[in-house]
């Protein structure tokens, strides 16, 4: 097998079908000597006739009749895989498609994706995994998870990103909160009491390094894991939470809280989606990666 060229199958086939070198030399935009050529090596390299003229055309010999079930089969299957390797019919596929989410991004994300998933591809089924605090690039490139979307950390080489937009933070407080009237002073906002959110695996712990850089790590007064607590601890208490702008008037609408520019620079970050290079060129990855940036993408 190690010396067998397998375009000798191809030439072996088509002569099984025609029973004529004249016209599998056609089909296969070959002269008729190069088809006797690769005849005569796979003979040598099965050692049988496997044809020989008759009135009729080339007939195969009974070792050729055999051989010519596997290698249709086997070819078969191979024209078959690659056809299918690009493939992806949205409103007919039943693909599982997982996605690196946080809770965050559960919340804002899902409710504009999906509706759209279903009107496009209404079998597709989406499972959304934690982004993982170590070595997140894993999934991505075993094809456990096929996107990464959210504030995400720098990937090193071997991965597509994807700039959807970007973000500021907004200060989440409630109403009647005692040292914040009409505007949040820099003064307010120092001596408040903070909930910071540091979900693993994502950027947003730059929210307690820029308190700690301003001297205000003893106003740090509650952590939590997840953003989506913080408007009913906020409602309750009078701690200062900082927000993604994206989210805070979903997580506000309909409460007593306020929302107000945080009087701190607080640099902006960027929502990206983020994929391996070994499933750039899928259909179906592709396919979803179209359908965020279309959804999400902002200029």
């Amino acid at each position: 097998m190690k010396n067998l060229d397998l375009n000798l199958l191809t030439v072996f086939e088509t002569v099984l079908e025609e029973s004529s070198i004249t016209r599998a030399a056609e089909r296969l935009e070959l002269s008729q000597p190069a088809i006797s050529n690769a005849l005569a090596r796979l003979r040598k390299a099965t050692g049988d006739r496997l044809f020989v003229r008759t009135p009729r055309g080339m007939a195969p010999t009974p070792y050729a009749e055999k051989l010519g079930r596997s290698v249709r089969q086997a070819l078969g299957e191979i024209r078959q895989a690659l056809d299918d390797s690009g493939g992806f019919t949205p409103a007919t596929s039943d693909r599982r498609f997982t996605l690196y989410l946080t809770d965050l991004g559960e919340a804002y994300f899902l409710p504009r994706l999906l509706p759209r998933i279903a009107a496009q591809a209404p079998h597709v089924r989406i499972c959304t995994l934690p982004m993982p605090a170590r070595n997140p690039q894993e999934g991505l490139e075993s094809g456990e998870v096929d996107l990464a979307v959210g504030n995400l950390p720098d990937l090193k080489a071997g991965f597509y990103q994807q700039r959807l937009f970007r973000v500021n933070y907004l200060c989440m407080v409630r109403r009647g909160h005692p040292l914040i009237g009409e505007r949040l002073t820099a003064k307010a906002f120092g001596a408040a009491a903070h909930a910071v959110v540091a979900p693993a695996g994502t950027g947003h712990d730059a929210i307690e390094e820029m308190l700690v850089k301003e001297g205000l790590q003893e106003r740090i007064a509650l952590r939590v894991q997840n953003f989506l607590v913080l408007p009913q601890i906020v409602a309750s208490t009078d701690y200062i939470a900082l927000v993604p702008h994206p989210v805070a008037d979903q997580m506000s609408h309909g409460t007593d809280l306020r929302l107000f520019k945080p009087p701190l620079a607080i640099p902006p970050f960027d929502i990206r989606q983020c994929w391996h290079e070994r499933y750039h060129d899928d259909a179906g990855n592709r396919w979803l990666r179209q359908l965020m940036a279309e959804t999400f993408v902002t200029r």
